[in-house]
C-alpha cells in the first residue's frame, strides 16, 4: 500500500464512520482480523475488478451480459470483505458511485463513464442474485 491509498482510506474512513457507524464498525472488525498482506491483497483486488469492468465497458458489453455479471459478482464478493450488502444497499452503493464525484472520478480514471455502467450492472445483479 502506498501513502496515498492509506491517506484516502483514513479520510474516507472518518466520513464512513460518521455516516454509517454500525456498518463501519463491522467493516473495521472484519479488516482487523486480516494480516497487512491480506489487507493489501483486498485493496489490490478492487483495481483488478475495476480494470476488468473498464475493459468490458470499452468493448461495449451490456451491463447484464454474463461477462459483466461475472465481474460484478467479483465486485460484490470484494465489497463483502467490508460489509454484506443486500438487494437494497448494493444498488444504493452503485448509485453512490454515480452521485458522489469522488467515486465517479475513481472509476473515470479507469474509463470515462464507467460509474454509471457499474451502477447499471449492479442493479441487474441485485435484482437477479440478491432479491
Amino acid at each position: 500500500m502506498n501513502s496515498i491509498d492509506d491517506a484516502n482510506r483514513n479520510k474516507y474512513g472518518h466520513e464512513a464512520q460518521q455516516r454509517w457507524p454500525d456498518t463501519f464498525a463491522q467493516s473495521q472488525q472484519r479488516i482487523s482480523k486480516l494480516t497487512p498482506s491480506q489487507q493489501e491483497a483486498i485493496f489490490a483486488e478492487h483495481g483488478e475488478v475495476a480494470r476488468a469492468l473498464a475493459q468490458l465497458f470499452k468493448s461495449e458489453a451490456a451491463a447484464d451480459s454474463p461477462e459483466v455479471q461475472e465481474q460484478i459478482d467479483r465486485h460484490y464478493r470484494w465489497v463483502c470483505n467490508f460489509w454484506t450488502p443486500d438487494a437494497t444497499s448494493y444498488p444504493a452503493l452503485g448509485q453512490m458511485y454515480v452521485d458522489d464525484e469522488r467515486f465517479t472520478a475513481t472509476y473515470d480514471s479507469f474509463a470515462v463513464g464507467l460509474a454509471p455502467f457499474i451502477r447499471d450492472a449492479i442493479l441487474h445483479y441485485a435484482a437477479c442474485r440478491l432479491a
